[in-house]
């Protein structure tokens, strides 16, 4: 006699072990923006990118996922504020993992100069209501640019859009808003990373952590081909990440003669994310395609956003960038796109990162303003100066003491901090 499957507590299960895994880029993302800050204030951005860890889920369950996923109309949920009764919990779980690693995409680029209470502040309007209205819009079964509702069809399966042009978006906002760190008097803006084995560490966690949104992103395991499409989408995206970092280290190899470890990780992670929008659906080759395509777009916007904006951990070229080229690839060559002869996929792709970039930056653009009005939005210029670590957190690494004997010792230290 055959024993009954219950398949409700494997798809829990599946949608908990995929929320686990988004959050393990949340955490990379965190040792990725560690090693691409000065030294003075990379305690900093771990404290801003592990409290809005924190601040997200309250936002989320207060509010957020009630304007997501509760009871529908085609623009805002309207039901389970501030309760979870009726809700499938897994599935609560792993949206607020989606949500989490949007709104932690700031911090990268605002670090070294952004007040942890205006941050805060700001993250939980991003994660309790423009990233729940975004996705209700997008991936609710009411939502009005849901991929099979009967309005406009929009393409975004596991996130191009929905995570990262939302959270890039509010990123480059708060950096056009909060101005340039206080070092540079203009361009071009240098990254001051200390450590470059921690930014390939938090790399290769976000490159893990993506999968999880790709195999999650299909909701369900237990159905006939649930596997071969999960499994297609892991290898379209590796096969896009793949491409777009070697392809970026052979081509900055001929510019510059030289490999680096910090272009291979971050065409790798644009090429990863751009495919998001349509891994499930991509023939492998396309996959190659959208990484070719995604690492020229990252060393071309990358060229371009140095002279233009202060982004220490490049928030702005890799995931806005990617997320953007992301929906517009997916709108041509996906199966769901141009490719599989729907016509109209390309410009309906285009109007959703429209309305995503205008949705985010009209909620977020006025709470920026009104913080640095408030004077809670950025710390004042000494502490940039002195680094925000020494007198506002614990320092990361502990102060060098030397004994200096000789006037010549004392000659060279001296000459060493004049050229620092």
């Amino acid at each position: 006699m055959a024993v009954p499957v219950d398949t409700d507590s494997a798809e829990d299960m599946f949608a908990i072990l995929c929320g686990i895994w988004v959050i393990f880029f949340k955490f990379g993302f965190a040792l990725f923006a560690f090693g691409s800050t000065s030294v003075r204030s990379s305690a900093n951005v771990l404290l801003l990118s592990l409290a809005d860890t924190f601040i997200s889920l309250i936002a989320y369950w207060m509010h957020g996922y009630a304007f997501a996923f509760g009871a529908h109309n085609i623009f805002i949920g309207t039901k389970y504020f501030v309760s979870l009764d009726g809700v499938r919990i897994a599935h609560f779980f792993f949206n607020y993992a989606r949500c989490a690693v949007t709104t932690t995409l700031v911090s990268g680029a605002v670090v070294e100069r952004i007040e942890p209470v205006g941050y805060l502040l700001s993250s939980y309007v991003l994660a309790g209501f423009v990233f729940p209205v975004i996705s209700h819009l997008f991936w609710d079964s009411k939502g009005y640019f849901h991929i099979s509702g009967p309005f406009i069809p929009v393409q975004d399966y596991a996130g191009s859009g929905v995570v990262f042009v939302v959270g890039g978006t509010a990123a480059l906002t708060a950096c056009v808003i909060i101005g340039a760190r206080t070092v540079y008097t203009g361009a071009p803006f240098r990254c001051q990373r200390h450590s470059v084995p921690f930014i390939a560490l938090g790399a290769c966690m976000q490159m893990v952590g993506i999968l999880g949104f790709t195999v999650g992103a299909r909701e369900h395991i237990t159905q006939p081909g649930d596997g071969q499409l999960a499994a297609l989408a892991v290898v379209n995206t590796l096969l896009a990440g793949a491409t777009a970092g070697l392809y970026g280290l052979f081509f900055q190899n001929i510019q510059e003669n030289k490999y680096s470890v910090i272009t291979l990780v971050n065409a790798a992670l644009t090429g990863m994310i751009a495919v998001c929008a349509g891994a499930n659906s991509y023939f492998p080759g396309m996959s190659v395609l959208c990484g070719v395509t995604s690492s020229l777009i990252y060393l071309a916007l990358k060229s371009l956003a140095s002279r233009k904006i202060d982004d220490p951990v490049s928030v702005t070229v890799i995931y806005l960038g990617g997320g953007m080229w992301g929906m517009t690839f997916a709108g041509f060559f996906s199966e769901e796109g141009n490719i599989g002869g729907k016509s109209q996929a390309i410009s309906y792709n285009v109007l959703g990162i429209l309305v995503m970039v205008s949705w985010t930056v009209v909620i977020m653009g006025p709470i920026y303003f009104l913080m640095k009005h408030l004077g809670i939005f950025r710390v004042p210029d000494y502490l940039e100066l002195l680094g925000i670590d020494k007198l506002r957190h614990e320092q990361s690494y502990p102060p060098e003491k030397k004994e200096i004997k000789s006037k010549r010792e004392r000659r060279n230290v001296n000459r060493v901090t004049y050229m620092e």
